[in-house]
This record gives structure tokens, sequence and C-alpha cells, in this order.
């Protein structure tokens, strides 16, 4: 079994367009290998349907950096806690430290919409968070405060390519393992590539066999397919067509 584990922005989506056409080619190659796509970002349950419908997938995912995986019969895994438990946490430590933030439960559609460079249909989508809180920091020299402040309050920080994330659980990387484990004890012998470009993305690409960090001059679909293809003739012996 070949499984490619992938976040979606500046990786397989285009960071301003979202455009994924340049990945055509690989994603073509990987369905006729009957490979596993794991969308492992940041986004929500309902905006990783949105992409599956135009991408004419249909797998597992891991939704919201890892706050719960989502089966292919379309059952959550939860890893974390709620949004709902979340939300007063992180209020509570940005008002310890200082900090002034500005999360999406503050934020208009259109306001989303802006800031995310997406339709307003879009953003509805994006906006219904079930396990974590994307939010602005607006004084980042209290980076550091808030990481404590929310430390203390089981909250974890970590940051994506637009945003900084408030979580209540391990990360991207449990849902990747957890995946992995599940696999395999049914019997699979899983080859594994993961592809990131952020911080957030560190941590499920030590679990993989063939990690790709793709760098912010060298990000996007083009180079994601250009990645999953060399991957797929030089190591995947298997795949090769």
């Amino acid at each position: 079994m070949l499984a490619v584990f992938t976040d979606l922005d500046n990786c397989l989506l285009d960071h301003d367009t979202y455009d994924f056409a340049p990945a055509l080619p690989a994603l073509d190659r990987l369905r006729a290998a009957h490979a596993a796509v794991i969308f492992t970002t940041s986004k929500t349950r309902a905006e990783v349907e949105h992409w599956h419908r135009q991408m004419n997938l249909a797998h597992p995912s891991i939704v919201e950096n890892g706050g719960a995986v989502i089966l292919e019969n379309g059952m959550p895994v939860v890893l974390g806690a709620t949004r709902e438990e979340i939300l007063p946490k992180l209020r509570d430590a940005a008002a310890e430290s200082g900090a002034r933030i500005r999360g999406f439960s503050s934020m208009s559609l259109d306001e989303i919409a802006q800031r995310c460079s997406m339709p307003a249909e879009r953003a509805r989508f994006a906006a219904a968070r079930e396990f974590s809180e994307p939010f602005v920091l607006e004084s980042p020299t209290l980076e550091d405060a808030l990481r404590a402040a929310m430390s203390a309050r089981g909250l974890s920080l970590t940051r994506g390519g637009r945003f900084h994330h408030a979580l209540a659980h391990e990360g991207k990387h449990a849902g990747v393992g957890y995946l992995l484990s599940l696999w395999r004890a049914a019997g699979s012998q899983v080859t594994s590539i993961g592809i990131g470009d952020a911080p957030n993305d560190e941590g499920f690409l030590a679990l993989v066999d063939y990690p790709v960090r793709l760098t912010p001059d060298g990000a996007g679909p083009s180079a994601w397919n250009c990645a999953v293809i060399h991957h797929l003739d030089a190591h995947v012996s298997f795949f090769r067509q």
C-alpha cells in the first residue's frame, strides 16, 4: 500500500489561487496505483470534503492540524478537544499574556474570505471549525508568553502558512501515526510519502518513509507534482509506470 500524506495550502494547492491543475499528472499516477492521498491539513472537514469533490478523491483525511481523523466512511476519530472547549481557554491565555489575537470566531465570513484569498462561499467551509481555532497574532513579540499561558491551560500553539492555531491535541503527527498503526494492524505493508511546507508539518514528516519539505521559493502544486513523481520513480519501484 502507498500512502501520500500531504498538506494542502502551498503544497497541493497554490497559496494564492488554490489551483491544483499543475499537480494533475502526479494525481493521475497515484490514482492508477490505487494509492491513498491523505489530506493532512489545518483545513476543516467541510473544506476537505470540498477538495475531495474537486479532485475526485475519497480517502481518509486528517483535519484541523490533527484534531480528528476522518475515516473513509466519513466517521471522525476525535484526537483532541472541541473548539467550544478551546475558545475560553484561549481567551484566558491571551488576557494573561497580554497578547492581542483575532480568531476566526471573531471574524465575519467576508473577513475570513479576504484573509484567505478565497470566495465568500468557501469561507463558510473554513469557518466551520470543530477541533481548533486559527487566529492572527497581532502582538508577535508576545508569542512566547502566549504559548506559555496556553500550555498552562492544556493548549498548544502551532503556526501554519497564514495563521497561528490553538489546539488541544498533539498535532498532525498524531493523525498520521493513528492511520499508519491502523493499516499495519490490519496487515498492510505501507510505504509512505509526506509533503509539507510549514512548521506544523515537521512532526508528521518525521514519521513517513520519504519526507518532502517544500521551501517558500519552491512550493505549490508544480513542486508537489515533481516531488511525487520523483519518489514514485526513484524509490517506490513497484509504482513505476
